[in-house]
């Protein structure tokens, strides 16, 4: 099967994108959360949070409206009538086992390998810190939750950054390990950018 890009929502998606097509030009692309309204062309996207599907979905439709056709992929529990209506624009509903901990990106590398891609390449998805690509916010695909924190956001921000990291580099170590690999940032340091022989 193809390879395919999961690309989060940093600074450097377009950079590692770019990169990543040149070793694989025919990759399929999956855009993660905001990412939604990041590249025309894509294949995926993943609402890594369910409640925000729909809000994704909208974004896209708004500044892609003459996109090819994608999928629209979330996770929870048992699918049944109501959720099916709350959320009206998934079509890949999968359940709890793609969930990592490891953010919403990790839950993409979990799908894409269920799916049957082969080799998976993070884009966008450094885990530093960096934030996100400016075009996002502006675009409207970001729901920001930050007003219910209480505390210091940045000891806050980085206690979460540090916790997604810590599962991530676990599942570097074994599941994603040879079969996933990154672009850039800490997930690059942990998986390694893909080797030209796979290419």
């Amino acid at each position: 099967m193809a390879a395919l890009l999961v690309v989060g929502s940093a600074p450097c998606l377009h950079d590692d994108v770019e990169r990543a097509r040149k070793l694989y030009p025919d990759a399929h692309i999956m855009l993660v959360n905001g990412a939604c309204v990041a590249i025309e062309k894509a294949e995926h996207v993943l609402a890594g949070h369910r409640e925000k599907a729909e809000h994704f979905a909208r974004a896209r439709r708004r500044y892609f409206p003459d996109a090819p056709p994608w999928r629209l992929h979330a996770n929870g529990h048992k699918m049944d009538a109501s959720r099916k209506a709350e959320t009206p624009s998934v079509t890949d509903w999968w359940g709890s086992e793609v969930s990592t901990g490891a953010t919403s990106a990790g839950k993409g590398v979990r799908i894409g390998l269920a799916m049957g891609y082969d080799p998976i390449i993070l884009c966008g998805a450094p885990m530093d810190g960096s934030g996100y690509f400016p075009g996002e916010s502006v675009k409207g695909a970001r729901i920001n939750h930050d007003c219910h924190r209480v505390g210091d956001p940045a000891r806050q921000e980085h206690r979460t950054i540090m916790g997604y990291r810590d599962k991530f580099a676990r599942l570097a170590a074994r599941e994603f390990n040879g079969r996933v690999f990154s672009m850039s940032g800490y997930t690059r340091e942990l998986l390694g950018e893909p080797p030209e022989w796979l290419t």
